[in-house]
């Protein structure tokens, strides 16, 4: 028996579950640069050839484009209807006759994606109005993981007259503040987007003048959900399996470095210390310690479990 074996499929078993984490920053926290959340403002030019803008704090933009890229991501196909404009998607097969035509697909469908956030039928407003303002809340991914959680995102700012606005998300992808729907955010991107209402610029007020003084009167939070992976391995020693031991005291020098007698009688049972996973290339890649040494029964199969989670 050679010192590697080969897991069978039912002997490996890897589970995914999500876990969260919630996060709460206020004022220079958000900027800080172990965190990183990003204040932008878009807005549109009266003409493609007007001078644009800066926004963001760490990381600057142009206004312009902060716009035109939010438009073609997540509005395109909210600009002419609310609920969104739809093709017809069906594809007709002609049959020998008209009433042996099939037709096969969605009979209508949006012209664009725009990440859809719920299955409901989404509205979404954009302004198109020469000089029209967007706000952008960007969280990095280090922060986010995989998503942000739905219902969990919330966005407070006080203005500088002492007006407090605060806006959550409402679990189908849309931000509000009271009852109002002022925007949209978007879980899997960290995206959360003012388009409408009184804090449709906001982000503009925060970005601009240093050292940002809007920016103490702002606060983010949300939780995150991250993808963990439970890896579960059945080690299964049968009982003619792994019946000597290659540990070197087990050796004397004064028989010309072969093994002591009692190694080799029937009598001797080799303990188990450490279990070792290999990769293909035999190259070790984890190790797991016993509490204590287990011997090697000659009459039964013995199982170690190792059980240990990855990103």
């Amino acid at each position: 028996m050679g010192a590697y074996k080969q897991f069978t499929t039912n002997e490996v078993v890897i589970t995914p579950f999500d876990v969260h984490k919630g996060f709460s920053f206020t004022g220079n926290q958000t900027t800080g640069s172990d965190i990183g959340v990003e204040f932008y403002n878009g807005v549109k030019p009266v003409s493609l050839n007007s001078p644009s803008t800066s926004s963001g704090i760490m990381f600057t933009s142009s206004t312009a484009g902060v716009y035109y890229s939010v438009k073609q991501l997540y509005y395109s196909n909210f600009l002419s209807s609310s609920t969104g404009d739809s093709l017809p998607t069906v594809s007709r097969v002609p049959g020998v006759s008209s009433e042996d035509d099939r037709h096969y697909g969605l009979v209508e469908a949006p012209r664009y994606d725009n990440y859809l956030q719920s299955s409901l039928t989404q509205s979404r407003y954009f302004p198109s109005a020469s000089n029209s303002s967007i706000s952008l809340i960007s969280i990095p991914a280090k922060l986010y993981g995989e998503n942000i959680v739905p219902q969990t995102f919330s966005f407070t700012y006080t203005s500088s007259t002492g007006v407090k606005s605060d806006v959550i998300d409402d679990g189908e992808g849309n931000l509000i503040t009271g009852s109002e729907v002022i925007g949209q955010i978007f879980y899997p991107h960290g995206l959360a987007i003012i388009t409408s209402g009184s804090l449709n610029s906001v982000c503009e007020e925060i970005t601009t003048g240093a050292p940002y003084v809007s920016l103490k009167s702002a606060s983010v939070s949300f939780s995150s959900s991250m993808r963990i992976y439970e890896n579960q391995y059945k080690c299964v020693i049968r009982e003619n399996e792994f019946q000597y031991s290659q540990n070197p005291s087990l050796i004397s020098s004064s028989k010309g470095d072969r093994y002591y007698d009692y190694v080799t009688g029937s009598v001797f049972t080799p303990y188990i210390t450490t279990v070792g996973l290999y990769n293909n290339d035999k190259e070790l890649i984890a190790v797991g310690k016993l509490a204590q040494p287990i011997p090697i029964s000659k009459y039964v199969d013995v199982t170690i479990q190792i059980n240990f989670d990855t990103g």
